[in-house]
């Protein structure tokens, strides 16, 4: 996934203080009330932040450690593209992934397919056909990156319920940013050479840079983890709260020339939007042939 760089954005409260040292307070009140208001409440609750910590590395799983509800997207070809999470839903058959692993440059990508757990080549599971996407107009109209995510509808001939057979995670919206013990799991195409899930357990934030979206410091997240899940996962459960996924800003991460492309990502955050989306998966209205 492509990075960029970071930004910061500067707050003009000074510019209160500034006009009362030059005693333009009689000339400039409205200035000055200004600076003295109350800041939003996201910033006035004094959010924790990521820690400067860059020496937490992510974990490759074996095949008895291997979370059976990630999934790793394949193409046509069947070519390993990014990652995914199987999501609750009564059909069982409903997977997440972003956005720009299935529609880009206009245009959705079809003949897809995912596997479930899969680790060294095996595919201890099987694979399903995308039978039908979901992405937000949002994405697809501007490609606005809040809304990079895209649930997908899988079938394969034997009937079998994707959930069924793996499990799943819930769907969760409108949490706070900072989180604590969130897992986060995918398929990274560099340094794999077991072909494994990598997973690392930590606190997530606001990201300071990117500040509509959730950061999280853990290194080896290169290309491929798209669509990864980020999980809370329930006490001695291999699933549990779905909170985010690698995405968003940049495609998930800052630029590849940031000293620490391979260890900060981000997740759009979940919202009513996302939740609606989901329901018109589970309902089957809309969407986009993936055939």
């Amino acid at each position: 996934m492509g990075r960029r760089r970071r930004t910061r954005i500067a707050f003009l409260t000074a510019v209160g203080v500034l006009a009362v040292a030059a005693g333009l307070v009689e000339y400039a009140p409205h200035v000055v009330a200004l600076a003295q208001q109350p800041r939003h409440r996201a910033q006035a609750t004094a959010e924790p932040t990521p820690p400067d910590d860059w020496n937490r590395k992510g974990t490759y799983l074996g095949a008895g450690q291997a979370y059976p509800s990630v999934v790793r997207l394949l193409g046509s070809d069947s070519t390993p593209t990014c990652s995914g999470a199987v999501v609750h839903s009564p059909g069982g058959d409903i997977v997440i992934t972003a956005a720009h692993c299935v529609f880009a440059d206009g245009s959705y990508n079809t003949g897809l397919s995912v596997a479930p757990g899969t680790t060294g080549g095996d595919n201890p599971h099987g694979t399903w056909q995308v039978d039908r996407i979901w992405v937000d107009p949002h994405y697809t109209d501007n490609h606005d990156e809040d809304y990079d995510y895209a649930f997908l509808r899988v079938t394969r001939p034997d009937g079998a319920r994707i959930e069924d057979a793996v499990g799943a995670d819930t769907l969760a919206t409108d949490l706070p940013y900072h989180l604590t013990s969130v897992t986060t799991t995918g398929y990274p195409d560099d340094d794999n050479p077991g072909d494994a899930q990598l997973s690392c357990t930590m606190d997530v934030y606001r990201s300071p840079a990117q500040p509509k979206y959730r950061e999280m410091h853990c290194d080896g997240y290169t290309t491929g983890v798209s669509g990864g899940p980020w999980v809370r996962l329930r006490p001695g459960a291999r699933t549990g709260e779905l909170v985010g996924i690698v995405g968003g800003f940049n495609g998930g991460g800052p630029s590849d020339d940031d000293p620490h492309a391979d260890a900060v990502s981000y997740s759009p955050y979940f919202t009513a939007a996302t939740r609606s989306l989901l329901a018109e998966a589970v309902a089957g209205q809309g969407g986009q042939a993936g055939h």
